[in-house]
């Protein structure tokens, strides 16, 4: 079933029974958020604050599963990242849903509570060295969001003139991108080359990266619009 189905589905639910999904992109977030906004309660939630990836609870509010694992391992003999993580959890048979988000930089990665105890029995080495799993309270970590600010300056704040100079090619170029399902406005795929964006829209660009825009409040000598907007690291 296609997730966007599975979304209507929510909504057709008479006996309104609380639904606790697994693990959502930020595309699959934004589907629900379109979908049931004002309609049903739902809420978000990853394990701690600005998670990426985050469980939805439908319905009715209750506790959203997330368990935190610390990985204990001998730095000596192995450099921890996300890769290895991710696939050495992916190794085991689990789903890529039931997988929150991991932050190699101190250790640790998010799993939905249902698997708890299957991680803790099968996950025990990464690269061939033995580690140890300890659970902790994870909300109280912070990801750290990381920008490279730029700017530059446009006529009007259409997507197609954004895209264009922030991939430094020609408008028409960004036009095809645009028309090939390759650039997300608020993480969801759009073919509308006139949209205008506004401050705090998130732009994503296949092969190029994630973008915000930050700023759109002035203007050059010539009357263009300055757009200040950051890359995501």
């Amino acid at each position: 079933m296609e997730f966007n189905d599975r979304v209507l589905g929510y909504l057709e639910n008479p006996l309104n029974t609380p639904v606790k999904t697994k693990f959502l992109t930020l595309t699959e977030q934004a589907i629900v958020k379109n979908t049931l906004k004002n309609k049903v309660f739902y809420k978000f939630y990853g394990g701690y604050l600005n998670s990426e990836l985050k469980r939805a609870i439908i319905y009715k509010n209750s506790n959203p599963s997330i368990t935190c694992f610390k990985v204990i391992y001998n730095k000596k003999y192995l450099t921890l990242t996300h890769q290895n993580i991710l696939g050495t959890l992916l190794s085991l048979s689990i789903t890529k849903d039931s997988i929150g988000d991991i932050l190699a930089d101190i250790d640790v990665f998010f799993i939905t509570s249902e698997l708890k105890d299957f991680i803790i029995n099968e996950f025990k080495k990464i690269n061939n060295v033995t580690i140890e799993l300890e659970e902790i309270d994870g909300s109280q970590l912070v990801r750290n969001i990381l920008l490279e600010t730029n700017s530059f300056t446009v006529s009007s704040l259409r997507l197609d003139s954004i895209v264009s100079k922030i991939t430094k090619k020609s408008r028409n170029l960004a036009s095809v991108m645009i028309n090939n399902d390759l650039v997300k406005v608020n993480h969801i795929i759009t073919n509308k080359n006139t949209k205008y964006l506004k401050e705090e829209d998130v732009l994503s660009i296949r092969k190029y990266g994630r973008f915000i825009i930050q700023d759109t409040k002035n203007t050059s000598k010539k009357g263009k619009i300055i757009v200040k907007y950051g890359k995501y690291v």
